[in-house]
């Protein structure tokens, strides 16, 4: 019995003694194999290089396709935009040398059974690619990703429907411009770190006039004041065109606080080229055919809209004739180097300027946040220059009768909700002749 145990354990021990020898052969053959090649089951991007020296390595990254060791397509992204491209078109490469020197110090950076023990208890080692690209290529792939993000700031819109009082605010954008070297700076330090998304660096350079968080806070939907002239009776087709090409040009305008809006601006110049028409202006004391005439209708009501709305008017002169068609001491003319109108938005929020031009008048609506102010017009006082050379009180007929100049004065009223009178202005006003008359000189007339 003695003697079977004694063999028993003589035949463990020399199993033992194998198993001790087979595994140290193991390790030699594997510590040969490894301490100058990349370890089992290693992978340099998508490219097995398991057991492979570094020359065997280089040699079969250099004579691999660039899609089949790394990701067919490349994003350039940013938080708002993504642009993708294949690796061609950029023409990325790997940098052999690189990639496997990195890879091989990642792989043998510690002491041979602790790089055993890793490897038993992984399935696979996937290592990072050092990468390159063609510059002249991807210069261009920035330059057309450039023509879509390069954009001027657009402001915040507004869709405002007055019948129902439904409205709709579009969001702004801040003006973007691509920066060209540093995405492509950014564009070569992510790829050599083997990175698939690459920063496409943007330039939010400029906030927009206005904000979608100015419109919100205080939506120009309550009607502030409104006005409406109508056209005279000997009013040409052109006159009329001119006023509803101007209206088209006004409507929908958004005015922030503070902002000033300069008619004889907005307007521009009187060409051909923009659509205006030969139709009678003031020039010299005559009416005169000339581009854009009827642009002082749109001063006119547009002025009186504005006075109702209490704005602040900063600049406004009556016509040098008075006609019947506009409200007695309160017209405005307007022509682009000559004469202007100007208010500013004192409301302390936004308003909307709405103007309407059919065949018979022209209206203008400014709606904006209401605050329950009154604004009222006395009766114009009249007063005729007569022979001595002084004005005195007269009226519209006695004016007409004699065909004299004559001055108004009139009062504008502003009072808060309880009635109490806030600030009253006098508008006062400077007329040669009253221009319904046959006095009126004509030059030439207008062509229908």
């Amino acid at each position: 019995m003695n003697k079977f145990f004694i063999l028993l354990l003589r035949l463990l021990i020399a199993a033992a003694l194998l198993s001790a020898l087979v595994a140290a052969i193991f390790l030699a053959v594997d510590y040969l194999k490894t301490k100058d090649a990349f370890p089992p089951n290693t992978y340099l991007g998508n490219l097995n290089v398991s057991l492979l020296s570094r020359e065997e390595a280089i040699r079969k990254i250099r004579n691999t396709p660039i899609e089949e060791i790394f990701f067919p397509t490349l994003t350039f992204i940013d938080k708002n935009e993504s642009f993708t491209f294949p690796v061609q078109e950029l023409g990325v490469y790997v940098l052999p040398e690189d990639t496997v020197d990195e890879a091989f110090k990642l792989t043998h950076n510690e002491t041979y059974l602790k790089e055993l023990r890793k490897r038993l208890t992984r399935e696979q080692l996937v290592l990072p690619l050092r990468l390159a690209l063609d510059e002249n290529l991807t210069r261009q792939a920035i330059a057309e990703m450039a023509q879509k993000i390069d954009t001027p700031a657009k402001d915040a819109g507004f869709i405002f429907n007055e019948d129902t009082g439904g409205y709709h605010i579009i969001p702004d954008l801040p003006a973007r411009k691509l920066m060209l070297a540093e995405t492509l700076a950014g564009a070569k330090a992510a790829l050599y770190q083997s990175k698939t998304e690459l920063p496409l660096l943007i330039d939010y350079y400029r906030p927009p006039r206005l904000t979608e968080e100015e419109l919100r806070a205080a939506p120009p939907v309550y009607r502030l004041a409104a006005y409406t002239t109508y056209y005279g009776t000997h009013d040409s087709p052109n006159r009329i065109h001119n006023i509803k090409l101007i209206a088209s040009w006004l409507n929908n305008t958004l005015l922030l606080p503070d902002e000033v809006l300069s008619v004889a601006e907005r307007v521009g110049d009187f060409t051909y080229e923009r659509g205006f028409r030969e139709a009678f202006v003031i020039l010299g004391g005559e009416l005169v055919p000339q581009l854009g005439g009827g642009t002082c209708q749109i001063g006119t009501t547009l002025y009186n809209a504005a006075s109702l709305a209490d704005l602040e008017i900063l600049s406004r002169r009556n016509h040098s004739f008075y006609f019947n068609i506009y409200p007695l001491g309160r017209d405005a003319a307007v022509y682009p180097g000559q004469v202007d109108l100007k208010f500013k938005n004192n409301t302390g929020h936004p308003i909307l300027i709405r103007s309407y031009a059919d065949n018979k008048r022209l209206s203008f609506r400014i709606f904006g946040t209401p605050v329950g102010k009154k604004v009222t017009f006395s009766d114009p006082e009249i007063f005729l220059l007569d022979a001595s050379g002084s004005f005195r009180p007269s009226t519209l007929r006695e004016v007409i009768a004699v065909d004299r100049p004559f001055r108004t004065l009139i009062v504008r009223t502003v009072k808060d909700p309880q009635g109490k009178v806030l600030k009253e202005e006098v508008i006062r006003s400077y007329y040669k002749l009253y221009g319904e008359k046959s006095n009126v000189p004509i030059r030439r007339p207008e062509s229908r």
